[in-house]
């Protein structure tokens, strides 16, 4: 029960994510959070998120999966073309925000660098973070995508917090997508039958 009320709480958290990503244009595109389990700790599970920026896939994972505050999380990223296979090993900047309801992001850490070094490969970005309270985090990770830098937001929730605000906002969220399309569409019609009188 407590592993679904954190999904829930995540695809909520995802839903206002990706809301927001769309309306600012954003050129990224973030999978749903989902759980996996390890192979040394099977009964543990860690978070994954994979994100796509060009042609670049940033495999995102996080454990434990269900981080308490004052918990120490293990970060890692792994980041590889998906056309070519290529590895990426360049370093990334990555701030640290913490996300509040209508409210804008705050940081809650210095930004800093991470360099790959980990893995077989020695192309795994690995960091660690404790978070003291129980709140919405986001780890941003700046990437080139041709000559602009994206920003892809990957969302960590820390112990129990209030999922009101976050559901309903993305309930909101998505009834407003849902009626803008319903509007496109309905203009998109309208449209169509002006062109075909007009040709009648």
């Amino acid at each position: 029960m407590r592993t679904l009320r954190r999904t829930l709480r995540l695809l909520a958290a995802f839903a206002l994510l990706a809301g927001f990503a769309s309306a600012v244009g954003a050129h990224h595109i973030l999978g749903i959070p989902h759980y996996k389990y390890g192979d040394d700790y099977p009964q543990i599970p860690y978070l994954e998120v994979i994100a796509q920026v060009g042609s670049y896939d940033l495999d995102f994972t996080y454990f434990p999966g269900i981080p308490e505050p004052g918990e120490r999380i293990r970060f890692k990223l792994y980041v590889h073309d998906r056309e070519s296979g290529a590895v990426y090993r360049e370093p990334l900047d990555v701030q640290v925000v913490r996300k509040r309801f209508l409210r804008s992001a705050v940081p809650v850490t210095e930004d800093f660098r991470v360099h790959p070094g980990t893995g077989p490969e020695k192309n795994d970005y690995k960091f660690f973070l404790t978070f003291e309270q129980a709140e919405a985090f986001e780890i941003r990770v700046r990437f080139p995508n041709g000559e602009q830098i994206e920003t892809i937001p990957f969302p960590v929730v820390i112990g129990k917090t209030d999922d009101r605000p976050l559901i309903f906002g993305a309930l909101a969220l998505l009834g407003l997508s849902v009626g803008a399309v319903a509007v496109v569409k309905r203009r998109r019609k309208s449209a169509q039958l002006r062109v075909r009188r007009s040709a009648a």
